[in-house]
């Protein structure tokens, strides 16, 4: 068979894969946000930027300011690589931004993640550290952020930081957003207590309505060291 066959087959057959784990997604981690004990109150938003996150197109949102340079101080190493150890799940770490469209970038290669460099640096002290990553990815098949679905409370998570330091972290909680709800959900707040936010896409999966409707997020406190 000519290679674009094998494209097009390998590409139908990932969009497909894509639909069935976003809809698993979706019932999970509605299950879980559902019981109280499982999530906290870390305080109304301070988004340094409101951008939504997606793996696949959708409207884009409004750019908003750029913030002052308190969100990412200099003293503080950046992050190199994600892991969750009971997952083997390991990641590369390369900062984001946010996009020409408003939209906040994520890595191409979903094998890698990005950390949102207007939040937080991992290990700051305070405010929610934002990593993002696929879910899945256009011809590029599944994404290392699929493995959030089968995330546990209590897992534990670790950064590594450039200076080869870690940042641990406990997972308390996990829920689905809507995607234009994301600025307005506490993600990005700068302030606060300590925490590790994990955000992907997450079902239902509608091409004609810009991919992707909700986002995956999971949230880890600091763990004293």
């Amino acid at each position: 068979m000519p290679r674009t066959g094998h494209r097009k087959i390998l590409g139908t057959a990932t969009a497909l894969v894509g639909v069935i784990l976003a809809v698993a997604t979706v019932l999970l981690a509605t299950a879980w946000a559902d019981d109280p004990s499982s999530a906290r109150d870390f305080g109304s938003p301070q988004p340094a930027m409101t951008p939504s996150v997606t793996g696949q197109p959708q409207a884009p949102a409004a750019t908003p300011a750029r913030p002052s340079s308190r969100a990412t101080p200099s003293g503080v190493p950046l992050p190199r690589e994600l892991s969750i150890p009971r997952l083997e799940l390991r990641a590369p770490i390369d900062p984001v931004g946010v996009a020409g469209d408003g939209q906040m970038q994520v890595p191409e290669d979903p094998d890698r993640v990005g950390w949102y460099r207007f939040s937080p640096r991992p290990g700051a002290g305070s405010g929610s550290s934002v990593i993002v990553g696929h879910i899945d990815a256009r011809e590029r098949g599944l994404g290392v952020l699929l493995g959030l679905t089968d995330v546990r409370t209590g897992d534990r998570v670790l950064v590594e930081k450039e200076d080869s330091t870690i940042a641990t972290y406990e997972i308390i909680a996990r829920r689905t957003v809507p995607k234009n709800a994301l600025a307005g959900s506490g993600v990005f707040t700068r302030e606060g207590p300590a925490v590790l936010t994990l955000i992907t896409c997450a079902g239902p999966y509608l091409p004609d309505h810009g991919g992707y409707q909700n986002n995956l997020v999971v949230t880890a406190v600091e763990v004293p060291k």
